[in-house]
C-alpha cells in the first residue's frame, strides 16, 4: 500500500500520520489476508524514516464509510527498489483497532450497507477521450455533492464498440453508457450484441448520439433503455443513470 503524502504530518514529539489508500476494497482484503491480520505491511514512502518511528494510520478504500485507524511503529527500512518502510502495528496498545479490522473485513464478505457505499459500475463506450473525461469527472462530482458516501461510481471506457463489448463480457458491469457512432464496432451493433447475453431487466443501456431522433429510435428498437441527444447535459445523464439504477432516493432534489 502507498501513503498519500497530501494527509501527512510530522512534529518531532507527535505521531506521524499518514492516510494510506486502497485502489479497491479487493486490494485491502489482500493485504489484511496477507500482512495486517499478521501484525504489519509495507508501506511505500518517499520520507525520511527511522526505526522505531511511532505513526498513525488510517486506512481506507473507494467505498468505505468510514476509514480504519491504526497505531504502528517502524520495524524496518528500505531504500531499493522502491522506497518504503515496514511497519509494525500496535495492537496490543489498541485492541479496539484489530477488533475492528477483523469486523470491517467480514461486513465487505457480506456487503453490508452500513460498512460500504453501493459501488455502481458504469462502462462508457465512446471514441473522444474529452468526452470520456467529461463523462467520468462530471458525474463523479455530482454522485458526491447529491449522495455523499452512499454511492461510489467506477468507471471503465472504450474507445470502440468491439473493445467496449470485450469488456462487457469479461467484466461485471451495472450500466452500459454508449455512443451509437463509434469506429471498429459501432453502437447499434454493440446494442444488439449485448442484448443477447443480457437481456433487458439485467442491464441498463443508455444511448447517446448527435444523430437526432432516427438514431434514437433506432437504438431503443435495438434494446436501449434510454436515449439522449448530444449535446450531453451532465445533470441530465446522471438524473437518468439515477432513474434507471432506482437510486432517486439517494439523489435528491435536481439542482
Amino acid at each position: 500500500m502507498s501513503e498519500d503524502k497530501s494527509d501527512a504530518r510530522k512534529h518531532p514529539r507527535s505521531e506521524i500520520l499518514l492516510k494510506v489508500e486502497y485502489p479497491g476494497y479487493e486490494d485491502f482484503l489482500h493485504d489484511y489476508t496477507e500482512n495486517i491480520s499478521k501484525g504489519g505491511t509495507f508501506v511505500y514512502s518517499e520520507r525520511d524514516w527511522k526505526v522505531g518511528d511511532r505513526l498513525r494510520l488510517t486506512l481506507s478504500f473507494p467505498g468505505l464509510l468510514r476509514p480504519i485507524l491504526i497505531r504502528g511503529e517502524v520495524a524496518w527500512l528500505r531504500k531499493e527498489p522502491d522506497r518504503g518502510v515496514g511497519v509494525r502495528f500496535l495492537f496490543d496498545e489498541n485492541p479496539e483497532s484489530e477488533q475492528r479490522l477483523a469486523e470491517l473485513v467480514r461486513a465487505i464478505e457480506r456487503g453490508e450497507s452500513s460498512t460500504l457505499a453501493r459501488r455502481i459500475r458504469i462502462l462508457v463506450v465512446e471514441d473522444n477521450q474529452f468526452i470520456q473525461k467529461l463523462l467520468r469527472d462530471g458525474l463523479d462530482s455530482i454522485a458526491r455533492k447529491r449522495m455523499s458516501d452512499t454511492v461510489t461510481l467506477i468507471f471503465r471506457e472504450a474507445a470502440n464498440g468491439f473493445e467496449g463489448l470485450e469488456m462487457l463480457l469479461k467484466e461485471p458491469v451495472d450500466l452500459l453508457v454508449c455512443d451509437l457512432y463509434l469506429p471498429v464496432l459501432d453502437g447499434f451493433e454493440l446494442i444488439r450484441r449485448a442484448r443477447t447475453t443480457h437481456p433487458k431487466g439485467t442491464l441498463p443501456i443508455l444511448a447517446f448520439s448527435a444523430g437526432g431522433p432516427d438514431a434514437g429510435r433506432r437504438a431503443l428498437s435495438l434494446g436501449a433503455d434510454i436515449f439522449l441527444d448530444k449535446p450531453l447535459r451532465l445533470t441530465k445523464v446522471f438524473e437518468t443513470i439515477a432513474d434507471l439504477l432506482r437510486l432517486a432516493d439517494l439523489a435528491g432534489q435536481s439542482s
